[in-house]
């Protein structure tokens, strides 16, 4: 079968840590990869992106990198999408797409809107269900988007900009699924923002058992098992970033909260009074629909 090619021949990648690097790098890793231009606020970023071969030129400034590019990726968190807009808008050929990778489309949808529609007239935003704790490039990999799904969020009218960027991601070895903003942003809160308030505030509340020295001789630290190591795999994500996506989800995410909070007074209701096999019974339940785990 012949290998997916990239309906893109330069690409600007503004932004080479984990996200923007892994697709520098996805790129890449193509049979008949783009020309890649790059920016990063972090010159260790841009350094190490270029020295893996991944970025063929860093330029300058965000003006100057988008000025030849036909996409344009921006790769930086949520809260400086923006900003970064009101840079490359002025030096943007009206024939470049736009994209970005944020986790949270409402907000972002609204500033668009209100500001960029008509300087920004082919943008389709991304958000690749994929990532690490971890952040800077040397995190990023090459094959970070194989099997993974890539939301797809037309924020301009349809020129055609979204079914090219499905292209890229199916080329890199995504599915892709369009999404509106509202839809995007309540599913996410809970498959993804969500975990990561569960995260926290587990970890929070252990620290707080140890500092009161509730139990003699308690380390979580030493004596955590695996599913306590994976909910501290999340926890050690960016607080600066993830402080910023549970503030531009903020309703979305509340709502979800709320309603996990009725699972859990379900549940404890159920450890409460339930005997072993209505315990089992209820939790096969719960799970059969997802994991098909079958009846006690």
């Amino acid at each position: 079968m012949e290998p997916a090619s990239v309906p893109f021949g330069t690409v600007a990648v503004l932004g080479t840590g984990l996200m923007g690097g892994s697709v520098a790098g996805a790129l890449k890793a193509l049979p008949r990869p783009p020309r890649i231009l790059g920016t990063s606020l972090n010159p260790a970023d841009g350094e190490g992106a270029k020295a893996r071969g991944w970025i063929d030129e860093i330029s300058p400034s965000n003006a100057d990198c988008v000025a030849q590019a036909d996409l344009v990726v921006v790769a930086v968190p949520p809260g400086n999408v923006e900003a970064v807009w009101g840079e490359i808008a002025p030096r943007l050929s009206p024939e470049t797409v736009v994209t970005d990778l944020s986790s949270v489309k409402g907000a972002l949808f609204d500033s668009y809107r209100a500001g960029y529609a008509d300087r920004l007239p082919l943008y389709t935003s991304s958000h690749p269900m994929a990532g690490s704790e971890r952040t800077g490039v040397e995190a990023a990999r090459s094959d970070l988007f194989r099997g993974r799904t890539v939301f797809l969020t037309p924020f301009s009218s349809e020129k055609g900009q979204t079914s090219r960027l499905a292209s890229l991601w199916q080329a890199l070895g995504a599915r892709t699924t369009p999404l509106s903003p509202s839809d995007h942003d309540g599913i996410v809160a809970f498959i993804s923002h969500l975990p990561h308030v569960l995260a926290y505030s587990l970890l929070h509340l252990v620290e707080r058992m140890r500092d009161e020295k509730r139990f003699e001789n308690f380390d979580y630290m030493e004596q955590k098992g695996g599913s306590f190591s994976d909910l501290l795999r999340i926890a050690k994500s960016s607080p600066s970033l993830w402080a910023d996506i549970f503030s531009q989800n903020r309703s979305a995410l509340l709502e979800a909260i709320d309603l996990y909070q009725g699972e859990i007074d379900t549940l404890r209701g159920a450890i409460a009074s339930l005997s072993p096999g209505e315990l089992s019974r209820l939790l096969s339940e719960w799970a059969e629909p997802a994991l098909g785990v079958g009846p006690a």
